[in-house]
C-alpha cells in the first residue's frame, strides 16, 4: 500500500474502535479507495468474523471489489480465518433470495438490495455489519438512505463506509446530505 492508504488504514483503525461509526474515506479517482477498504475489511471484519456489505449503483464496481478481496486476501491479511466467503448479488450475478446466513462479504448493486432488503434479514440478524457505499456521493439517493436504514435496524451494529472522490453534490437541494448520513449520531 502507498503512504496516503496506510494513512487512511490507521485512521479507520482507530475509528473501528467504537461500537458504530459513519465516516468517508476521500482519495482522488485512481488513489485506490477500494483497495484500502478491501485491505481494511480483510483486517477488521473478515477476520474477526464479522460482515461485510458493499453497495454500489454499477456491476463494474462490484466486480471490482470482488477482485480486490480475491487479489488481497493473503495470509499477512487473515491471521485467524482461513477462508471466508463473499456473493455478488446484482441483475447479472447471484439473487438476493440466495443470499445466506454464512455468507461473509455480500458485494451488491444498491438496486438489487433495494428492491430485495427482506432478503438481508436473516444475514444481517444479530451481526456487527460494515456497510461500505461505494461511490457515496450517490448516498443521498432515497434508495441510499432506505438500505443505510435498513441495515442499521436489522443489525445488531453497523459501522459505516462511504468511499467517494467527490464529497459533495451539486444540487441546491442536497446540500448538507452527505454530512447528515455520514456524521456520528
Amino acid at each position: 500500500l502507498y503512504y496516503h492508504q496506510t494513512q487512511a488504514l490507521e485512521k479507520l483503525t482507530v475509528l473501528n474502535r467504537n461500537k458504530r461509526f459513519r465516516t468517508l474515506l476521500v482519495l482522488p479517482t485512481g488513489a485506490g479507495k477500494t483497495r484500502t477498504a478491501v485491505h481494511w475489511l480483510l483486517r477488521y471484519a473478515v477476520d474477526e468474523r464479522k460482515k461485510a456489505l458493499w453497495i454500489a449503483h454499477r456491476h463494474l464496481l462490484i466486480e471490482q471489489a470482488a477482485d480486490g478481496f480475491e487479489r488481497y486476501t493473503t495470509k499477512d491479511m487473515l491471521y485467524k480465518e482461513s477462508s471466508f466467503s463473499y456473493r455478488l448479488v446484482s441483475g447479472k450475478h447471484d439473487y438476493a433470495i440466495r443470499i445466506k446466513k454464512e455468507d461473509n462479504v455480500l458485494l451488491a448493486t444498491k438496486d438489487t438490495i433495494a428492491k430485495n432488503l427482506k432478503s438481508l434479514d436473516q444475514w444481517l440478524d444479530g451481526e456487527e455489519i460494515y456497510l461500505v457505499i461505494d461511490e457515496a456521493h450517490h448516498s443521498t439517493a432515497k434508495s441510499y438512505r432506505m438500505i443505510i436504514d435498513y441495515v442499521e435496524q436489522k443489525s445488531a451494529t453497523m459501522k459505516l463506509l462511504g468511499l467517494t472522490a467527490t464529497p459533495f453534490r451539486t444540487l441546491e437541494s442536497e446540500k448538507g446530505y452527505l454530512e447528515k448520513i455520514y456524521q456520528d449520531q
